[in-house]
C-alpha cells in the first residue's frame, strides 16, 4: 500500500489529484505529484517524440515536459491554447512535467468507486479506470504506464 492509500475495513481509499485538460477531467495519484507551477518558457528539443513538448529548467534540474493531449490522442482546437500549468511528477528517479489547463482538487476514492471496465481504447493501458465525481467522470491515469511510453 502506498502512502496515498488508506483502509476503511477491507476497502482501500486512494487520494488522487484531479486536473482539467481540454475540457476533460483527469487525475493522478497524489504520491507522484511534487508540485504544480505556472507554465514557464519551454525549450524545444529537436527530434524528440511528438508528445514531448520540450524541457524546462526547474531549480537547476532539467525536466522533460509532456503534452498529454498528444500522448492520449485528445484533439485540441488551437495548439496550447489553454495550458496554464505544469504538474511536476516523480516516479522513482524519473521527473517529468505534464502540461495541464488547471489543477482542481484532491479526490478520495474508494476502490469500489473506480470503474476499471470502462472499455476505452483511447486510454488503453494509460488509465487505471474512471471515477464518477458528481455529474462528471474523471479518468484516473496510470502515471507509471504513461512514463513507459
Amino acid at each position: 500500500m502506498n502512502k496515498n492509500e488508506g483502509n476503511t475495513g477491507s476497502e482501500k481509499i486512494y487520494e488522487i489529484l484531479s486536473f482539467n485538460l481540454c475540457g476533460r477531467d483527469f487525475a493522478v495519484d497524489v504520491d507522484y505529484v511534487e508540485m504544480v507551477i505556472e507554465k514557464p518558457n519551454i525549450t524545444f528539443v529537436p527530434k524528440a517524440r511528438e508528445f514531448i513538448k520540450g524541457v524546462i529548467n526547474l531549480r537547476g534540474r532539467i525536466v522533460t515536459v509532456v503534452d498529454l493531449t498528444k500522448l492520449l490522442g485528445i484533439e485540441m482546437e488551437k495548439e496550447n491554447n489553454n495550458f496554464k500549468n505544469v504538474m511536476i511528477l516523480r516516479v522513482g528517479d524519473v521527473e517529468v512535467g505534464f502540461l495541464v489547463d488547471n489543477v482542481k482538487e484532491v479526490i478520495r476514492a474508494k476502490e469500489s468507486d473506480i470503474d476499471t471496465q470502462f472499455g476505452s481504447v483511447e486510454y488503453e493501458r494509460k488509465a487505471k479506470g474512471v471515477i464518477k465525481k458528481g455529474d462528471k467522470l474523471v479518468v484516473y491515469l496510470d502515471v507509471e504506464e504513461i512514463l513507459k511510453t
